[in-house]
């Protein structure tokens, strides 16, 4: 599934600006600025810009990241100093789940790198990332039950995201260890992913809004007026794959589904043996009745033609 975080913060804090982190998502296109500096073909500088991806929002496109800074760090009346003003949630696919994206622009082809697609096909796909993204920022707003106030969608929020394509081994990772790849070593593979900045307060900043909270849903009476809080990061998740499948028209297995992944690591051993036992009973099902129709459609008696 798309594991979707709300992370307070990516290595920064997050009670002051977002400055070091919208510079630290400038880090892609930094590194496409050193290769256009080793190159001097013309085609092959426009594809290197081409590339390069630029902050959105959930109604503009190539926002700067100075406009991303300072949006962010005047969005948050009411907040003390010690208050969070922003957080960095990320989404991040499945090979499966990159794969079926890929093919949606270009069935016909197996690709391996973002670098091997034209121009048109990348647009495509970066296209189809960015909208869903809108609708995972979508249910960000709907989870925290604040409808009556006005937070209906991405559009009450205010947020930027950014799309990334590479990711780099670390020292920590297996294959580093075992000396196949040296740490920093680009991932092989298409990589792509999504960083978000999104503001703690809403769009009209009167909500705070905290999706790191350890309430799922409470609803609360202070002075006499009933307010609702929390936030379900499962509940996100669950959303977030409907969305995925639904948008993407993506057929989920049984074994892919975050809620089964969920039991199968976390759930106690008869909860986890039932669940496998009933995948591998629907998994039987599904690959029979795939047989039986290969087998009904090559068997089948051809008409005559008089």
């Amino acid at each position: 599934m798309p594991i979707s975080k709300p992370h307070s913060t990516l290595g920064a804090t997050n009670i002051s600006s977002c400055v070091d982190l919208a510079m630290y998502l400038e880090k892609e296109n930094n590194e496409l600025d050193k290769a256009l500096k080793n190159t001097s073909s013309i085609e092959r500088v426009r594809a290197i810009e081409n590339r390069k991806q630029f902050f959105f929002s959930h109604s503009k496109n190539n926002i700067s990241t100075n406009e991303v800074i300072s949006s962010i760090d005047k969005n948050i009346k009411k907040l003390g100093k010690t208050d969070a003003k922003y957080f960095a949630p990320t989404i991040n696919f499945s090979q499966q789940e990159l794969k079926h994206i890929i093919q949606s622009v270009d069935e016909k082809k197996e690709f391996t790198s973002v670098w091997e697609l034209n121009n048109n096909e990348y647009d495509l796909f970066i296209d189809k990332i960015k909208e869903y993204t809108k609708l995972i920022m979508t249910n960000y707003a709907k989870n925290f039950n604040r409808e009556d106030k006005g937070l209906k969608s991405g559009n009450d929020l205010v947020y930027f995201a950014k799309i990334e394509h590479f990711r780099k081994f670390k020292g920590t990772d297996d294959e580093v260890k075992k000396g196949e790849y040296r740490a920093g070593d680009l991932k092989p593979g298409i990589n792509s992913h999504v960083h978000i900045i999104v503001s703690r307060k809403d769009v009209t900043q009167k909500l705070k809004l905290t999706p790191i909270t350890k309430e799922r849903s409470t609803t609360r009476t202070i002075g006499g007026n009933r307010y609702h809080v929390g936030f379900d990061r499962m509940k996100w998740i669950n959303m977030n794959e409907k969305s995925f499948d639904d948008f993407f028209q993506y057929k989920r297995k049984d074994r892919e589904r975050f809620m089964n992944q969920y039991i199968l690591k976390n759930g106690s051993p008869r909860e986890k043996e039932a669940l496998l036992k009933e995948i591998e009973t629907n998994e039987q099902t599904i690959k029979n009745t795939i047989n039986y129709a290969k087998n009904h459609t090559r068997n089948s008696p051809k008409r005559r033609s008089w």
